[in-house]
């Protein structure tokens, strides 16, 4: 039997950049958050267990991103995505661990080249997942300006946007309602606040053009590490 193992892709945005967050073990290697979920151990209650006992990170919504070959085969790991509000989860090192922090994926500690490959993935399924649903509120307070908004999806792209066409495609796409209220962000007009609106989200097509530029992965998911 394959021994099994969890790890967790876990991303936010900070300073107008997309970050991932890594644990550093004894050894002063970096590496993501992780270990064993063999039974009985339930798989996904154990990507939850593992994450909160190693970075303090509790109450989060995870989605399973792709099962990868370990060990030359003689094991697997299941990998979990998340994308979360780093202020709202503070971050405490467990018992194993030395350090827990967040990096801009632009300036990436050493690390093992698996993790490496599931972070480009991980990476990947985020930027595609901008073409049909709204993830950017996932990281946004309550309420926000529509250039907040904006500047969660640049982040997650790694690309400018038009501002006249997302907000556009925004608004048609009933993912946001006008709160009432304005706010100052900058010298000149203050900013028109929204919010998500409650419940299922209506994704039409014209939502789909704010991940037009970004390149989709080819079929058949990532390499695996051998």
């Amino acid at each position: 039997m394959k021994a099994v193992r969890v790890e967790l892709v876990v991303m936010t945005v900070r300073d107008q950049a997309l970050d991932v967050l890594l644990v550093r073990y004894p050894g002063n290697e970096w590496a993501l958050p992780g270990g064993s979920a063999t039974p009985p151990r339930q798989v996904e209650a154990a990507a939850v267990e593992i994450l909160a006992e190693q970075t303090g990170v509790r109450d989060i919504s995870l989605e399973q991103l792709y099962t990868f070959d370990r060990d030359q085969g003689r094991g697997v790991s299941i990998d979990y995505l998340a994308l979360i509000a780093a202020d709202r989860h503070p971050l405490v090192p467990g018992a194993e661990v030395v350090e827990v922090r967040w990096f801009p994926l632009g300036d990436l500690p050493a690390m093992p080249d698996p993790h490496r490959c599931a972070l480009g993935y991980a990476v990947t399924r985020l930027r595609a997942k901008t073409a049909y649903a709204p993830i950017a509120v996932q990281v946004l307070p309550e309420t926000f300006t529509l250039g907040e908004l904006q500047s969660v999806y640049e982040a997650v792209l790694g690309t400018t946007l038009d501002t006249r066409n997302f907000r556009r495609d925004v608004l048609n796409a009933g993912i946001v309602e006008d709160v009432g209220r304005e706010r100052r962000t900058s010298p000149g007009r203050p900013a028109r606040l929204y919010r998500s609106v409650p419940g299922e989200f209506a994704v039409v097509a014209e939502e789909r053009r704010i991940a037009g530029r970004v390149r989709r992965s080819p079929e058949g998911g990532p390499p695996t590490d051998g």
